[in-house]
C-alpha cells in the first residue's frame, strides 16, 4: 500500500493524482461543500478566545487546496490578515498545487515537525480524510490464530498470500473481531506517525476527521474487511485494486478506539470523540442539500468521526 501510494515515480499520490473531487477519482466533504472549512473556522475563532492568542492553522493532507480556500473565505478581512495557514503534505506534487490555490495565505511543509517548529509549538491542528489514506496491515482470523496478508507473484500477477504473524500490533481490533474468517485492518504507519511529532506540539487542539467508528462496531457485515480503492469514482474491492495499484486511491476505514486511546495516553490531554454530524450542526444550513447529506444519519453524518484533542501548556 505504501509503494502504490507514494513510491516516488510509480505511486499514485505522489505521481498519478491531478485533482480530488468530481474530476478526480474520488471527493471529500470539503470538495462538496464549504460546511467544514466553515466550522472549523469557528472552532478556530472559539479555540484562540479560550487561549487568549491568534493560534496558527496547520492542515495536514490538504488535498487540492479546496479546504484553505473555503477556511480563508470564512474569516473576515482582519482575520485573514492575521492568519497564519500552514499546510502539510508527503506528497510533492499536491504541495505545489495546494502552494498554488493558497497563495500568499498558505505555507507548505513537507512534515509536521517543520510546520509546528515555525508556528512555535501553539497551533489549531485538523486533517480530514488523512489517516484513511496511510498504509494499512490487513490480517485474517483462521483456526484460532490471525494471519497476516501479504502479496506475491504467481504466474505474472500479483495475489494477496497470507502468513503467520509473530507478533501482531496494538490495536483493540484483535480481540473485538476474533472470528473465524473475518478480515481486519490496522493503521500502525498512522499511529507511529503521529505518536512521532506529538512531542513538537505545546498546545492547541487537533480535530481528526475520517470515515470509520469504533472498534466494536467497525466491522460489522463487513467479514472480508474494509480495504477498497476508488478509480473514477468507481468502487473497487481488495482484489480489484492489485491490478490497478498506482493508478488508484487505497484506503481502509479509521479504528477511532485505536486513536482515541493514543490521545488519552498524554497527561493532561481532554479528548472528545463525536459524529461528523454533531461536530458540524451548528454551522449548518439545514436548507442546502449538500449540506444536509453530510448531516444524514445513517450517511456520512455517522459514518464519519471527529476525534477532538485539546492540549493546555
Amino acid at each position: 500500500m505504501d509503494l502504490a501510494l507514494y513510491d516516488e515515480q510509480e505511486g499514485y499520490y505522489t505521481a498519478r493524482i491531478s485533482n480530488i473531487g468530481f474530476r478526480g477519482d474520488f471527493s471529500t466533504s470539503a470538495s462538496m461543500s464549504d460546511l467544514p472549512a466553515r466550522r472549523l473556522a469557528e472552532h478556530w475563532r472559539s479555540v484562540c478566545r479560550d487561549f487568549d492568542r491568534n493560534l496558527p492553522v496547520i492542515e495536514i493532507g490538504g488535498g487540492n487546496g479546496s479546504m484553505a480556500s473555503a477556511f480563508g473565505r470564512a474569516v473576515g478581512l482582519w482575520e485573514r490578515l492575521r492568519l497564519r495557514y500552514y499546510m502539510v503534505d508527503k506528497s510533492a506534487r499536491l504541495r505545489q498545487l495546494q502552494a498554488l490555490v493558497g497563495g500568499s495565505m498558505v505555507r507548505v511543509f513537507p512534515d509536521m515537525e517543520s510546520a509546528l517548529r515555525h508556528a512555535g509549538g501553539r497551533a489549531f491542528i485538523f486533517c480530514n480524510e488523512l489517516a484513511d489514506a496511510f498504509p494499512a496491515r490487513r490480517f485474517c482470523f483462521r483456526s484460532g490464530v490471525w494471519n497476516e496478508l501479504g502479496l506475491s507473484v504467481q504466474q505474472g500477477a500479483i495475489c494477496w498470500q497470507e502468513r503467520e504473524c509473530s507478533q501482531l500490533p496494538a490495536s483493540g481490533v484483535f480481540s473485538a473481531w476474533a472470528k473465524e474468517g473475518q478480515f481486519v485492518e490496522v493503521h500502525e504507519s498512522f499511529h507511529r506517525w503521529l505518536t512521532a511529532w506529538q512531542p513538537f506540539w505545546k498546545c492547541g487542539v487537533f480535530v481528526n476527521i475520517d470515515y470509520g467508528g469504533a472498534c466494536a462496531e467497525l466491522y460489522y457485515r463487513k467479514p472480508g474487511g474494509s480495504l477498497r480503492g476508488y478509480f473514477a469514482h468507481t468502487l473497487l474491492d481488495a482484489e480489484e485494486i492489485l491490478s490497478v495499484a498506482g493508478r488508484c486511491d487505497i484506503t481502509a476505514d479509521v479504528n477511532f478506539s485505536d486513536l482515541e486511546e493514543l490521545a488519552r495516553r498524554v497527561p493532561g490531554d481532554r479528548v472528545q470523540l463525536i459524529t461528523q454530524r454533531d461536530y458540524l450542526l451548528p454551522c449548518a444550513d439545514l436548507s442546502d442539500e449538500v449540506q444536509r447529506r453530510l448531516l444524514a444519519v445513517p450517511g456520512p453524518g455517522d459514518h464519519f468521526r471527529v476525534l477532538i484533542t485539546r492540549r493546555t501548556e
